[in-house]
C-alpha cells in the first residue's frame, strides 16, 4: 500500500527544501546567499613575484641624493621617506595618477625599454613657488589646469638632476646611463608598457615647508629581466655608504710602517769557496752595473730603481713600475 505523504512533508517538497523536518521540530532559516567574488589569477602571480633586494638598495641610495639635490636647488630643509616598492600593473599604476601630472619618460641604457619619472603636481607647484620667492607656500590652484612653459622649464632643472642621481644610485649594482625621452601632463599619453604588464614603482614621499608630495619610479619587469640575478643579490657593496670610516681607513693605511728591500743581485757559490773567500776578493753577481736594481716591498717587487747618493745617503731613484710576466 503506498505511503501517504503528510502535509508537512508536501509543503516542504513545494518549498524546495533540502531536508523534510519531522512533525513538531522547527525549520531552521535557510542561509543567505554569499556574494560570489571573482578572483584574479593574474594579479596574484603578480604580487608573489621574486623579490629585489638589490632595488632597496638604490632606492636608499636615490633617497639620500634625492634629500641632497632637492635641499641644495630650493636652499630649503626637505625631508624625504621611501615608501616599499610593490609589483601592480601598469594599468592600475596609472589609475592613480591626477591629471595633471608631471611624467617624465626615460630609456635605461643599456637596458632595453621604458621607465617613468612622476611628481606630484602639488609638488610641482611648490618648486615653481620656491623658485619665484613666494612668501607662503601651497597657494597656487593645482585642479583644473595644465603646467605653463615656465613651469615645466623649472620643473625640467630639478628632473635633469635627479637623473643624475638615479644613475649614482645605480652605479654599484648595475650601471646605467639615463636619456631624458619626453614629458607628458595625461597619463594616457604615457604608456611605457602594454595596461597588464607588471612594474615595480617606488614612491618618495617629500615634505618642503609643511607641503607634502612625492615623486615616483615606475620601471616595468621586462626591462629589469635580463640583470634580475644581480638585483637579487642579498649583499651588495654600497661604495661611499660611510665616508667617516673610509676616511679613517685611507688615514690608516697612509701611516701603516712597510718593509723596502733593494736587491744589488745574486749569484751562487759552491761551500769550499765560501770557505776559502777572502780579503779583496771579488763576488760576481748576476746584474751589470748599468742594469735597475728590483725594489720589493713587504716582499713584493714593485719598482725599478737606480742607485745613487742623495742628501749624502744612500738612496734609489725609482725608475719605472715592475710588470709581471
Amino acid at each position: 500500500m503506498a505511503q501517504i505523504l503528510s502535509q508537512d512533508e508536501i509543503d516542504a517538497l513545494l518549498g524546495g527544501l533540502d531536508e523534510v523536518t519531522e512533525p513538531g521540530e522547527e525549520v531552521s532559516a535557510a542561509p543567505e546567499a554569499v556574494e560570489a567574488k571573482v578572483f584574479d589569477f593574474k594579479k596574484t602571480a603578480i604580487s608573489s613575484h621574486v623579490k629585489f633586494p638589490a632595488i632597496d638598495v638604490i632606492n636608499d641610495q636615490f633617497n639620500r641624493g634625492l634629500r641632497i639635490t632637492i635641499s641644495s636647488i630650493l636652499r630649503l630643509a626637505v625631508d624625504t621617506v621611501v615608501i616599499p616598492s610593490e609589483v601592480i600593473t601598469f594599468k592600475d599604476f596609472l589609475r592613480r595618477l591626477p591629471v595633471p601630472s608631471s611624467l617624465h619618460i626615460l630609456k635605461m641604457e643599456p637596458l632595453r625599454g621604458h621607465a617613468l619619472l612622476v611628481i606630484d603636481s602639488q609638488l610641482v607647484f611648490t618648486i615653481v613657488e620656491v623658485f619665484l620667492g613666494s612668501a607662503k607656500l601651497g597657494q597656487a590652484r593645482v585642479e583644473g589646469r595644465e603646467f605653463t612653459s615656465i613651469e615645466q622649464r623649472l620643473i625640467r632643472r630639478i628632473v635633469n638632476s635627479l637623473l643624475i642621481d638615479i644613475e649614482k644610485a645605480w652605479n654599484n649594482i648595475y650601471p646605467i646611463k639615463i636619456q631624458y625621452v619626453r614629458s607628458e601632463i595625461n597619463p594616457a599619453f604615457a604608456k611605457i608598457v602594454p595596461d597588464d604588464d607588471a612594474v615595480i614603482v617606488t614612491k618618495f614621499q617629500m615634505e618642503i615647508d609643511e607641503i607634502s608630495g612625492a615623486i615616483s619610479i615606475c620601471i616595468p619587469l621586462n626591462i629589469i629581466q635580463p640583470i634580475k640575478q644581480a638585483l637579487q643579490k642579498s649583499y651588495l657593496r654600497e661604495e661611499g655608504e660611510d665616508p667617516v670610516w673610509k676616511n679613517q681607513l685611507l688615514s690608516n693605511l697612509k701611516n701603516t710602517t712597510v718593509d723596502i728591500d733593494v736587491s744589488l743581485g745574486k749569484t751562487e757559490i759552491k761551500g769550499y769557496e765560501l770557505l776559502n773567500l777572502a780579503l779583496g776578493d771579488i763576488i760576481q753577481l748576476d746584474i751589470n752595473y748599468d742594469e735597475p736594481l728590483l725594489m720589493y716591498i713587504q716582499g713584493v717587487p714593485k719598482f725599478y730603481t737606480e742607485p745613487g747618493i742623495h742628501r749624502g745617503q744612500i738612496a734609489v731613484k725609482i725608475l719605472e713600475s715592475y710588470q709581471i710576466t
